[in-house]
């Protein structure tokens, strides 16, 4: 078996990149994301979006937020939220919303502004690499430098145990509080990596030096296992079916990324193994349909169609062997995204699809007796008819890329990746929308919360367009 050299990424004109620095001072639009009105040109509506990102979205300790008080534009607070609203057990709800997705967003920004510098060669773009990676590294850092100790022992059912241990290096966590968490999704974990390998010939050669030792790390640690805790539940994404048939193809990339910096031999058994057994990556339909389910519930499984597609962009970059079925499968979970996708491009979060025709329903508004509880988060006990967002904005991603990889359907993308465009303001920003008027009391503080992973969709769509020449206008 021969391998290609390290770093095989479409051509750049670097130039002066690794010598800019990132000392541009970052002042943020005084107006705000008030003045983002779909009626201005794409190229406006971004900028106004990145002066948002680059002046307002980075906390003390340089982190970048997650989600943010849509109204006011600014980071939660603890007087946000009141005794009666229905929220995710565990950490207080404006530290939950405030990062839980800090990693993921920063990873997806650093793409974008890598990106920017392709189209534009703008220092500034650097200057906004430098400072999304900063977000990246000081998480890392935060469980980098965990001190076990600090933990104290647990406690479970009456028994005392001492403390386990540190999460330690190869760890992006959801940092609560601004500190290290054992919380975290593989989404923290793939967007980073590709960013990483993105930024990695663009960045000053301490930062080099600096990301080859996160990614041969990160690939060591997740090669011990892919056990995963969230809000209390361990989950083990490998043996967790469906779950695993979406999930570790993700993985099975981040150490295929992993072996093309590093040339650890370990990452690249990691990945063929992997892929091997998940390489097939069907859509949540098509596992559905396999498993002999006539119909299935769905909620973010269509979201996460753009980690597939960007997954499947870079293996067929660094496998080109396995180019076709990479096509095949950024078309099968494209399409897969649009199932539940009013004209609007609002998605209903809860829906019914029939797995052999893809048919789909909303759900109705019913909520699970309290008594039947298993989680404290009424939004976890209820299926409504309510829209979000999230589909919307990674489909300025998806379709750019379907637009430029798969030619049986650039036409289609194009079309929908103008359409997103055209209506983007302000109000697509949102993590929720309620246009049946069905949330509870207790859930409405949703409706009033601007995701991140919104501004920086946006961000990495519009430049991967202008990169590979697609018009949104």
């Amino acid at each position: 078996m021969s391998f290609r050299p390290a770093l095989r990424l479409r051509p750049l004109r670097w130039g002066a990149a690794l010598v800019a620095g990132a000392t541009l001072a970052f002042a943020a639009d005084p107006a705000g994301l008030a003045t983002l009105t779909p009626d201005l040109p794409a190229a406006e509506k971004v900028r106004r979006i990145e002066a948002f990102v680059d002046g307002r979205y980075y906390d003390a300790a340089g982190l970048m937020y997650s989600h943010i008080n849509w109204r006011e534009e600014r980071p939660f607070r603890a007087d946000d939220f009141s005794a009666k609203d229905s929220t995710m057990p565990g950490p207080e709800p404006h530290e939950w919303l405030g990062y839980e997705n800090s990693a993921f967003i920063s990873g997806v920004y650093l793409l974008a502004q890598c990106y920017r510098y392709e189209a534009t060669h703008d220092p500034a773009a650097l200057a906004s690499a430098a400072r999304a990676f900063g977000s990246l590294d000081a998480n890392y850092r935060l469980s980098e430098r965990r001190d076990p100790r600090d933990d104290g022992p647990s406690q479970k059912a009456g028994i005392m145990e001492p403390a386990s241990g540190g999460v330690g290096a190869g760890f992006f966590c959801k940092p609560y509080y601004g500190r290290a968490t054992d919380h975290t999704s593989t989404e923290q974990h793939f967007w980073p990596v590709l960013a990483l390998y993105r930024y990695l010939p663009l960045a000053p050669a301490a930062t080099r030096a600096r990301i080859t030792q996160m990614l041969g790390e990160i690939s060591r640690r997740w090669r011990g296992g892919y056990r995963i805790n969230y809000f209390g539940e361990s989950w083990d994404m490998e043996q967790s079916n469906p779950r695993a048939q979406r999930h570790m193809f993700l993985w099975s990339v981040i150490h295929r990324i992993a072996f093309e910096v590093t040339r650890d031999r370990a990452s690249y058994d990691e990945y063929a193994r992997l892929n091997a057994l998940f390489g097939a990556m069907p859509t949540p339909r098509e596992t559905a349909w396999g498993l002999g389910r006539p119909s299935y519930l769905s909620t973010e499984d269509r979201s996460f169609h753009v980690q597939i597609v960007a997954g499947a962009e870079i293996l067929a970059q660094l496998e080109p062997a396995q180019a076709a079925r990479c096509r095949r499968a950024m078309a099968a979970w494209w399409d897969y995204s649009q199932i539940g996708q009013r004209d609007d491009l609002l998605s209903y979060y809860f829906i019914e699809v029939q797995s052999d025709t893809g048919a789909w329903r909303k759900l109705p508004r019913a909520i699970r007796p309290r008594a039947l509880w298993r989680s404290s988060y009424l939004f976890q006990n209820a299926t409504l008819p309510v829209c979000w967002f999230g589909t919307r904005e990674r489909q300025a991603f998806s379709s750019a890329v379907v637009a430029d990889q798969v030619p049986e359907r650039s036409a289609a993308a194009r079309a929908r990746l103008a359409l997103v465009y055209r209506g983007l303001g302000k109000e697509q920003l949102k993590w929720f929308a309620d246009p049946e008027g069905v949330m509870p009391d207790e859930l409405r503080w949703m409706l009033n919360v601007l995701q991140g992973d919104a501004l920086a969709f946006y961000s990495l769509g519009y430049w991967y367009a202008r990169v590979h020449g697609i018009e949104l206008e």
